[in-house]
C-alpha cells in the first residue's frame, strides 16, 4: 500500500464547489520512525494527486489535520518527507474525526485506527492480502521455473488459484457487510463483470462475449461518484474504456466518450472534470484523425451550453476551433481552393486528374520545410506513375511571394514532379479552409478529393501512401464481392 510518487504531481487545487458548507474534520496521526517534522496531506484526484494540508508535528509527538468543513470523500495520502511514500487514507463523507498510528517503516501492519469504521475494515483487508502475498510470490517464481514440466506446473496453478478464491471470498464478504463504505466501493471496483457461456463457435461466442462486457463494462463502479473520482481506480478504468477497449476510431471513440459523460449527467463534478479531461485530451492527440473527437466533444457539449461554467470566451475560442477544424476532418470532401502558378494560371484543386493528391502547404524560409524537401522529392518520383498528384501551394504572402519561386529551385520542386502554386493575396482563403497554422501541412485526398490522411510528416508520407493505397485497393475488392 505504500509506494513512492513525486511531489511535483502534487499540487494545489481550488475547488470551491468541491467542500461541504457544515461539519468539519479532525485528523490526528503518530508516526514512529518518522523523524520529520512536516506531514502533507493529499487527495487522489482524477489521474494525479494533489495537496490539501500540511501539519506540523505538536510537542505531544501528534500531527493534526483538521478544518471546519468537511473534505470530499474519496482516498486520501499521508506523504511522507524525504521520499514522498504515501499511506493511504478512506475518506467517507461523515467519517472524517478520527486517529491513527502507525509506523512509517511499516504502516499496514502497525496500524491502530480509533473512530474510522471504514479504515479499520481497509486495514484488515491489506493485512489479508499481506499476509497471502509471501505465498503467492513463492508460487509464481515456482511457476516460472518450472513452466517447461506441464505437471508440476498445472499444480502450482492450482494453488494460485485456490489463493485467488481466498481473496474473492474475502472481498465479497466485506462488500456484503460494508455495504456504501469507501473500502467497499474501491474493493468492488477492481472486480471484472463476469460474462456467462456464449453459444456457437469460438468466433461467434467471443463476438457476443465482447458486446456483452460492452454494455457491463461499468457493472461494479458507480463513475457518477464524486468518492470515486478522488480515487485511485476510476480514472484508469475510465481511460481504458475509452482510448483501448473500445475501436480506436474516432466515431467508435465518440460512442465511448458520450456513454461515460451521460452517466455521469447527474453528477455535476464528474460530468465537468471528464468534459474538461475529454475535451484536452483529444486537443492535444497526435493520433492522425483524433481531431474529430474534438470536434464532437467541442460542438456537441461546449457549443450547446452544457459546460456552463466555461467563460463565453472560451467557448467561442472553441467553438471557431471546432467548426474551423470540421470541414478538413478525415472522410470530408476537402474545401476547393484556386491557386495561381509562376506564370499566374489559375489551378484549381478539384481540377486535379489522379486517383490521389497530396496537398502540401510549404514556405520558403521555413526549417521544417527544408528538413522536408529531400522527403518530398523522393516522393513525388516514386509515385507519380502510380496515380498520384502533389499539388504543392507555397504560402508567402504579399511581396514575399516571389519568394515562392525560388524556394521551388532551391528545394528542387521540379514543375515535372510538383504542381507548384502560390496565393501571395490569400483570394482563396487556404489558410482557413485548411487550418494552416504551421508549415509543411499535408493532407492526403482521392479522386472525390476526399480526406484520408492528413498532418503527415514528410519523412513517413510514403509508407503512409502505401498503406493509404492499399487499404483504398482492398475496399475495392471487398465492395466488388458484395
Amino acid at each position: 500500500m505504500k509506494r513512492i510518487f513525486t511531489l511535483f504531481s502534487i499540487a494545489l487545487l481550488s475547488f470551491s464547489t468541491l467542500y461541504a458548507d457544515s461539519g468539519g474534520y479532525k485528523i490526528r496521526v503518530k508516526l514512529d520512525n518518522y523523524a520529520e517534522k512536516e506531514l502533507t496531506l493529499g487527495f487522489h484526484y482524477g489521474d494525479k494527486q494533489y495537496v490539501k494540508d500540511t501539519a506540523t508535528i505538536g510537542s505531544d509527538g501528534w500531527f493534526t489535520f483538521q478544518a471546519d468543513t468537511l473534505l470530499p470523500c474519496g482516498v486520501y495520502l499521508l506523504v511522507l518527507k524525504p521520499d514522498n511514500s504515501f499511506i493511504q487514507l478512506m475518506m467517507p463523507e461523515n467519517d472524517q474525526d478520527f486517529t491513527i498510528t502507525t509506523d512509517a517503516k511499516n504502516p499496514v501492519e502497525k496500524m491502530k485506527i480509533k473512530g474510522s469504521d471504514d479504515n479499520e475494515v481497509f486495514y484488515d483487508y491489506l493485512r489479508f492480502l499481506n499476509k497471502l502475498r509471501p505465498q503467492a510470490d513463492t508460487l509464481r517464481a515456482q511457476q516460472s521455473r518450472l513452466k517447461n514440466q506441464p505437471a508440476d506446473s498445472t499444480a502450482i496453478a492450482a494453488q494460485l488459484n485456490e489463493l485467488d478464491k481466498q481473496v474473492k471470498k474475502f472481498q465479497t464478504d466485506l462488500v456484503a457487510k460494508h455495504p456504501g463504505t469507501m473500502s467497499a466501493k474501491i474493493v468492488k471496483a477492481s472486480w471484472e463483470p463476469e460474462p456467462p457461456q456464449f453459444s456457437g463457435d469460438e468466433k461467434e461466442a467471443n463476438r457476443k462475449k465482447y458486446f456483452w462486457y460492452k454494455d457491463h463494462y461499468f457493472d461494479n463502479i458507480d463513475i457518477s461518484d464524486p468518492c470515486m473520482l478522488r480515487s485511485p481506480v476510476m480514472h484508469q478504468k475510465i481511460d481504458y474504456f475509452v482510448t483501448k477497449f473500445y475501436p480506436q476510431h474516432p466515431d467508435s471513440v465518440n460512442v465511448a466518450i458520450d456513454l461515460v459523460i451521460d452517466k455521469m449527467k447527474n453528477s455535476p463534478e464528474n460530468f465537468k472534470y471528464y468534459l474538461i479531461h475529454f475535451l484536452n485530451y483529444y486537443a492535444q492527440s497526435k493520433l492522425v484523425g483524433f481531431d474529430a473527437c474534438y470536434v464532437h466533444i467541442a460542438k456537441k457539449y461546449y457549443c450547446s451550453g452544457q459546460a456552463n461554467w466555461t467563460k463565453k470566451e472560451d467557448v467561442e475560442k472553441i467553438c471557431d476551433n471546432a467548426n474551423r477544424l470540421e470541414p478538413i476532418l478525415i472522410g470530408k470532401i476537402a474545401p476547393n481552393i484556386t491557386v495561381m502558378d509562376r506564370n499566374n494560371q489559375p489551378h484549381s484543386l478539384w481540377d486535379v486528374d489522379a486517383d490521389y493528391t497530396v496537398l502540401f502547404f510549404w514556405a520558403p524560409d521555413c526549417g521544417h520545410c527544408k528538413k522536408a524537401a529531400p522527403f518530398m522529392v523522393e516522393f513525388a518520383k516514386k509515385f507519380q506513375n502510380r496515380g498520384v498528384k502533389v499539388f504543392a501551394v507555397c504560402t508567402a504572402v504579399t511581396d514575399k511571394g516571389p519568394d515562392c519561386w525560388k524556394g521551388v529551385e532551391e528545394k528542387g520542386f521540379d514543375d515535372n514532379l510538383f504542381l507548384n502554386t502560390f496565393d501571395p493575396y490569400l483570394r482563396s482563403k487556404y489558410k482557413t479552409l485548411y487550418d494552416v497554422q504551421t508549415t509543411p501541412s499535408i493532407f492526403i485526398l482521392d479522386r472525390k478529393h476526399e480526406i484520408l490522411s492528413k498532418r503527415i510528416g514528410a519523412e513517413q508520407l510514403s509508407e503512409v501512401m502505401e498503406l493509404v493505397m492499399k487499404f483504398q485497393e482492398d475496399k475495392k475488392k471487398q465492395e466488388g464481392g458484395k
